[in-house]
Parts: C-alpha cells; structure tokens; sequence
C-alpha cells in the first residue's frame, strides 16, 4: 500500500489537502480501481479517518480522506472545531458543495480510478457530505453515512433536474439509536425523503449507540449524547464493506 498528502483546489483557488492511499502498483498498472472518499468529521483530517482510508485501500480500494476546511486548517478545542464547520453548513450549495465537488474532480483525474465506480463515506460532519453529494447525483454509486447530520438540503423554489431525479446512490445511513442529537424526527423525514427519490437505501439503527459511536476518543467521555460502542462500530464498518464490496465489485 502507498500513502501520500496530495494539494488540490476548489474553483476560487482554496487550497486543500487530502490524504490519498491505494495499493502498491495500482499508480503504474492500467487497471482501473474503484475509489472511496472518506469525510472528516468537525475536526478536520484526523488518524480516525486516515486509518479508514488506509483500510480501504489495503482492501485494494483507491482512497481519498478529502479535506473541507483548507490546508494545514484543524479544530483543536470544541470551540474551534464548530466556527469551522460553520461556513460549511451554512452554505451547503455553495461553499460546501464546491468544496466536496474539487475533491471529487480530483478522485476522478487519477489515471488509475474506475470514475464509474465511486463511494463517499463519512463521519459525523463528514456523513452529510457523504448524503449531499449522493442527493446532487454527480457519480456517486454507494454512499454511507456514519452518525451523520440528516437535514435536508435548503429548499429551492426551482431545484436543477439532478435533484429532483432519483437518487443513483445506494445508500447506508449507520444511526445510533440513543443519539440525543439527531432527533427521531429527522431519522424519519430522511428516510421519507430517500422514499420521494426512489433511492436504494438502508437505514441502521444501532441499539444503546449514542452520536459519534465509531470514534474511540469519545470512550467514557462524559459528554451527554456521545460516546464511542464497540460493537455499533464494528458493526457498521463490517457492513459498510459489504455494501461497497456490493456496489463497487459487484460481488454478494
């Protein structure tokens, strides 16, 4: 496997960098692989998401950890990591969605990438990214959500085609189900919005599991509502493969 941080740009010229990895050979072969996007969390960038996308890609996926918050740009105190995030969510047709698409651009100018065959998964923060771009359907085949945000998209009077067309995306929304901060109500709009869309989707309710559950560092962390699970998180990530074994390989 090779690991590298590679530079790119949005259309205003921000600059981000990303954390590729992909299996040994796969940059000199003329095979085409299948890529995953990995989406942080509020924090930015961290070794949760490098060692999933390091996973990924001894699994012999192409993997990209993306970065929304621009280069060498992190969260190191709560306070920090929310005015990031921000701008993010406050403009999620523009700032966002710009962002999410340059990292897309990217994944897809790898001449080693099958761009017919590309995931986006994500955490947290990272989870609405991962939806957001499966409801703009720009080429995303699997999506998975991991204790993501579920608000919609903001309302337009007249949305483009793309959004009002079925979803292409097959989609897995891992949710826990003693997460305090996505209440139940969003759970059911979301599900009744991928409905409306005819979309391919799984929704996964993890008992006990509270926000946050695949994150380790929120063991014990005495934060109302957070909270890491083992078994919610190995549960998740298991059949996250298996899904994106079964949209991107084609194998059951």
């Amino acid at each position: 496997m090779k690991e590298e941080r590679r530079e790119y740009k949005d259309s205003n010229g921000n600059v981000f960098e990303g954390f590729l990895a992909y299996p040994n050979g796969a940059d000199n072969s003329d095979k085409k692989l299948p890529v995953v996007l990995v989406h942080h969390a509020f924090a930015g960038i961290t070794e949760h998401e490098e060692e999933k996308t390091r996973e990924l890609a001894r699994l012999g996926y192409v993997a990209f950890a993306t970065d929304c918050f621009g280069k060498g740009i992190k969260g190191n105190t709560k306070e920090e990591c929310f005015a990031l995030l921000k701008p993010m969510v406050g403009d999620r047709r523009g700032i966002l969605k710009d962002r999410l698409f340059a990292a897309l651009d990217f994944v897809k100018n790898l001449s080693y990438v099958d761009s017919t065959k590309i995931g986006s998964i994500g955490f947290c923060f990272g989870g609405l990214c991962a939806l957001d771009l499966s409801r703009y359907n720009c080429g995303i085949s699997a999506a998975v959500s991991f204790h993501g945000s579920l608000d919609p998209l903001p309302s337009l009077e007249n949305p483009p085609t793309e959004e009002t067309e079925p979803i292409k995306s097959s989609i897995m929304i891992c949710h826990g189900d003693a997460d305090t901060h996505i209440p139940v109500e969003k759970a059911v709009a979301i599900m009744e919005e991928l409905r409306n869309r005819q979309t391919d989707f799984q929704f996964i309710s993890y008992a006990n599991a509270k926000h946050a559950f695949t994150e380790i560092k929120f063991d014990n962390c005495g934060i109302p509502g957070i909270g890491y699970d083992e078994k919610a998180c190995r549960r998740s990530w298991n059949q996250t493969l298996y899904h994106l074994n079964e949209i991107l390989r084609g194998k059951k």
